[in-house]
C-alpha cells in the first residue's frame, strides 16, 4: 500500500492569487483550444505560453503534477522545485520537494525520497504550516517503516499525530491514528496498537457517512491475528468484507475475503475457506489485480492440497505461478522504465553539479581572498593591540610596584612606630615606678630597719605605704582603667575628665554625641581611650592650659574626636613632635583614620582624628 496521503500536496493544492490568474488563463486557454483532449492537455497548453510569469509556472507546473501519470511527476516536480529555489517561492519548494520525494520513492529510491521528504520538511517548518507539516512527518514514517525501522518511523508518526491535533484537520487523524497502530502491532506491543485502532473506529464512527470503517475493522483483524485470537480477528474481517460488498469495493472485498479464507485454513475448516478464497479470487479476476489473484491462488492450491483435490490443487498452483511471473515481468518492465528515468534525470542532475562545481570553486577562491584580507587586517590590529596592552600592563606593573613599595615603607615606619610606642610605654613605667614608688619603698624600709623602731617612725611608714598604694593606683590606671574594661570607652572618658579636674590644676569638659548608636570592638575602645589620654598628657605636661574641651561625635560612617586647650600653642612646622604625638599618629592609623594638629604659638592647639566605623 502507498503512504496515507504521502502526496498531500497534491490534495491540497494552494490556491494564491497568482494561481487563479493561472487557472483563469487556464479556462481562457480552454475555450480558444478546442483541439484540446483533457485537463492534462489544456494544463501543458497554458505552461507553453509565452507570457506566462515564473511563479504561475511553478502553480502551472504543480496542477500538472497533480494529474499527471507516475512516471511523469519527477520529471515536472524537479522543473517545480528549480524555478521555485531561483524565485525563493519557499511554498513552491515545499510542495516540488514533497512531489520530487515521491517519484523517487516510486522509483525506489529511498534515500534520495526521504532526502526531499525532509528538504520539504525544513521548509514547511518555516512556513509554520502545521497541517502539512503533519503530512510530511507521516510520510517520512511510512518510507522508514518500509524499511524496517519501525522505531524512527514510531517517532516521526507521534509528531505527525502531534502537529495534526493542532489543526482543525479531522479527516486525517483516522489514518494516523492507525499508522502507529500498526507500527505497535508490528512491535507485539498489542494493548497500545488496539488503543489508536480505537480511537482511530471511534472518530470514524462519529463522522458523516462513517467512512474509513472497513479500514479499522481490518486492521482490529491484523492485530488480533497476531495476538494468535483467531476468532476475534475472523470477526473484524467479517465486519470489513460486509462493508466492502455493500460499497462495492472489489479490490477492498478481495482482500478481506482473502485474510478470512486463510484464517478459516488455520483452523481446518477447509469449505469455509475454499467459499472465501474462492470469492477473493474471483473478484480478483474481475478486476485484474494480479497481486490479489497471486495471493487467493495459492491459498486455494494449500486448501485442495489439504482436501485431496489434487486436481484442482495443481490447477491452482499453475495459476499462482503464472500470476507471479507476471508480477514480476511487470516490475521488471518497471524497473527499466524508472532506470531510464533515474538515468535521463541523473544526466541532468550532473550537469547541474558541474555548473554548481564551477560556481562553488569561484566563490571558494573569493572566500579565500576574503579571509586573507580579513586575516592581514586582523593581524594588524591584534599587533596593535598587543602593544598597546604590553605598554599599558607595563605601565601598570610599574604603578603596582610603586605603590606596594610605599605601602611597605609605610607598614614598616608603622611597626617601628608601634614598637617605639611600646618602649616608650615600658619606659614610662619604669620611669613612675623607680621616681615614685621605688623612692617610697626605699624610704620605708630605711625607717623599718633602724632600731629599737619609734613609733613616729611607723606612723611615717605607713604615710609613705599610703602614697605608695595611691601611686600603684594611678600607674594602673594609665596601663589599663577598670572602668574602660567593666564600663566601656564614654565611662572610662568621664572618669578621665574627673580624675584632672580634681586635682585642681586644669579644667577638662567631656562632650559627647550619638555614640549610642556604636558597638565599638574592644581594642578600637582601647585605642581611642589612649589617643585622648596622650593628648591630655601632652596638655598637661608643655601647654600650660587652664581648660581642655574633648568631644567625641558619632556621625553616620564614622567617628571624630576633637581635643582643643587654651595653652601656649606651638608651630606644628617647626616642632619635631614628642613621643606623645607619635603615640597619637599610631594609633590613629591603626584604625584606618587621619590625624590633623591645628596649633598657633599664644592660642592653643587643637587635635582632630576621624576614622571609619
Amino acid at each position: 500500500m502507498r503512504p496515507v496521503n504521502v502526496n498531500s500536496f497534491r490534495k491540497f493544492p494552494y490556491f494564491s492569487y497568482k494561481l487563479k490568474k493561472a487557472l483563469l488563463y487556464f479556462f481562457c486557454c480552454f475555450i480558444l483550444c478546442g483541439h484540446a483532449q483533457n485537463k492534462m492537455d489544456s494544463l501543458l497548453a497554458v505552461l507553453k505560453a509565452t507570457h506566462l510569469d515564473d511563479t504561475n509556472k511553478v502553480n502551472t507546473l504543480l496542477s500538472i503534477i497533480d494529474n499527471c501519470a507516475e512516471e511523469d511527476i519527477l520529471k515536472y516536480s524537479e522543473q517545480a522545485y528549480h524555478l521555485s529555489q531561483k524565485l525563493n517561492f519557499k511554498l513552491g519548494i515545499a510542495k516540488s520537494a514533497g512531489n520530487m520525494a515521491y517519484g523517487y520513492f516510486n522509483q525506489g529510491q529511498i534515500d534520495r525520497a526521504l532526502e526531499y521528504f525532509l528538504a520539504s520538511l525544513k521548509m514547511l517548518k518555516e512556513l509554520n504550516d502545521h497541517k502539512e507539516m503533519a503530512s510530511a512527518y507521516n510520510n517520512i514514517g511510512y518510507i522508514l517503516k518500509s524499511q524496517g525501522e519501525n522505531d524512527r518511523a514510531l517517532d516521526y508518526y507521534l509528531e505527525a499525530l502531534h502537529l495534526l491535533e493542532k489543526t482543525d484537520n479531522k479527516k486525517w487523524l483516522p489514518f494516523f491514528l492507525d499508522n502507529i497502530g500498526e507500527i505497535y502491532s508490528i512491535k507485539n506491543e498489542f494493548t497500545k496498537a488496539l488503543s489508536y485502532h480505537e480511537r482511530a473506529l471511534k472518530l470514524r464512527e462519529g463522522s458523516e457517512g462513517k467512512k474509513g470503517l472497513d479500514a479499522s475493522y481490518s486492521y482490529f483483524g491484523v492485530t488480533y491475528h497476531k495476538m494468535g485470537q483467531i476468532e476475534k480477528a475472523l470477526e473484524y474481517f467479517h465486519k470489513a468484507l460486509e462493508i466492502r460488498q455493500v460499497s462495492g469495493e472489489k479490490h477492498g472485498i478481495s482482500n478481506a475475503a482473502n485474510n478470512i479464507g486463510a484464517l478459516y485454513f488455520k483452523q481446518k475448516k477447509y469449505a469455509e475457506a475454499e467459499k472465501y478464497c474462492k470469492l477473493a479470487l474471483e473478484t480478483a479476476q474481475e478486476i485484474g489485480f494480479p497481486e490479489s489473484v497471486e495471493s487467493a491462488s495459492k491459498h486455494l492450491s494449500f486448501i485442495y492440497n489439504a482436501t485431496g483435490n489434487y486436481k484442482e490443487a495443481f490447477k491452482m498452483h499453475e495459476l499462482y505461478k503464472l500470476m507471479s511471473d507476471s508480477i514480476l515481468n511487470e516490475n521488471t518492465r518497471n524497473s527499466s522504465i524508472k532506470k531510464d528515468l533515474q538515468y535521463q534525470f541523473e544526466k541532468k542532475e550532473e550537469a547541474a553539479k558541474q555548473e554548481a562545481q564551477i560556481k562553488e570553486a569561484v566563490h571558494i577562491e573569493e572566500i579565500k581572498r576574503q579571509k586573507l584580507i580579513y586575516i592581514s587586517i586582523s593581524g594588524a590590529i591584534a599587533l596593535g593591540l598587543v602593544s598597546v596592552l604590553l605598554l599599558f600592563n607595563r605601565k601598570r606593573l610599574k604603578e603596582k610596584n610603586r605603590f606596594q613599595e610605599q605601602l611597605n615603607q609605610q607598614q614598616k615606619e608603622q611597626a617601628n612606630a608601634v614598637m617605639e610606642t611600646q618602649e616608650s610605654e615600658r619606659k614610662r613605667i619604669a620611669e613612675d615606678l623607680h621616681d615614685s614608688l621605688g623612692h617610697l619603698l626605699s624610704t620605708v624600709k630605711l625607717n623599718l630597719q633602724t632600731q629599737p623602731v619609734q613609733q613616729t617612725q611607723v606612723d611615717g611608714s605607713l604615710s609613705l605605704l599610703n602614697q605608695a598604694s595611691e601611686e600603684i593606683r594611678n600607674i594602673t590606671f594609665n596601663l589599663m582603667p577598670r572602668t574602660l574594661e567593666e564600663g566601656g570607652l564614654i565611662p572610662a572618658l568621664n572618669e578621665l575628665a574627673s580624675k584632672i579636674t580634681n586635682t585642681g590644676t586644669v579644667k577638662v569638659l567631656l562632650h559627647v554625641h550619638d555614640m549610642e548608636k556604636f558597638v565599638l570592638e574592644k581594642q578600637s575602645q582601647f585605642n581611642i581611650y589612649r589617643i585622648v589620654q596622650e593628648a591630655v598628657n601632652n596638655i598637661l605636661k608643655h601647654a600650660s592650659a587652664t581648660e581642655i574641651n574633648i568631644q567625641v561625635l558619632g556621625l553616620d560612617d564614622h567617628i571624630t574626636i576633637m581635643i582643643e586647650d587654651d595653652g601656649k600653642g606651638f608651630n606644628p612646622e617647626t616642632s619635631k613632635g614628642g613621643r606623645g604625638l607619635k603615640n597619637i599618629v599610631t594609633r590613629s592609623l591603626w584604625l584606618k583614620g587621619n590625624i590633623n594638629i591645628d596649633s598657633t604659638p599664644g592660642k592653643g592647639t587643637t587635635i582632630t582624628t576621624e576614622f571609619p566605623i
